[in-house]
């Protein structure tokens, strides 16, 4: 019998996003082509793996690199990833796509932005990537108060 997931929806994650890394690298190549992220920005250097697109031993949701080259990871598959913060709703209720392409979008302003993190947060809603409706929206969730219409 195979063992249970872990309790842990954080584990949990990481441990799915390892035995499934493979395709998800692919599935996250594929999303960011789909969304017009440059060939050179889709994915990073990995010093174990070599070039990914995909993290599964991260946990933050996605990063960039010096150079731009965007990434998504494990952390997109955490419903508790925003815990208490703004958007944390709209993220544990988001489907996995409206998800990855919040990610993609708000790493992508923030390779953007030099790499800031609350530009980026204020950014990434008015994206010019056409992500779905509900990255967008969750997008928006997490926006900072005193930016949002």
């Amino acid at each position: 019998m195979p063992d249970a997931p872990p309790q842990d929806h954080a584990d949990h994650a990481e441990d799915f996003a390892h035995r499934y890394a493979q395709v998800l690298d692919y599935l996250t190549g594929d999303r960011m082509a789909e969304l017009g992220i440059p060939t050179h920005q889709i994915g990073s250097r990995d010093p174990v793996k070599g070039h990914a697109c995909f993290m599964p031993h991260e946990r933050t949701g996605g990063g960039n690199d010096p150079t731009g080259g965007l990434t998504l990871d494990s952390g997109v598959l955490n419903p508790e990833l925003l815990g208490t913060l703004p958007g944390n709703e709209e993220w544990a209720r988001g489907r996995l796509r409206d998800r990855m392409d919040a990610a993609i979008a708000h790493e992508h302003e923030e390779a953007r932005q030099g790499g800031s993190h609350v530009e980026a947060l204020r950014h990434a809603p008015e994206t010019e990537l056409p992500i779905s409706d509900g990255g967008r929206h969750i997008l928006r969730a997490m926006r900072p108060k005193e930016r949002q219409r």
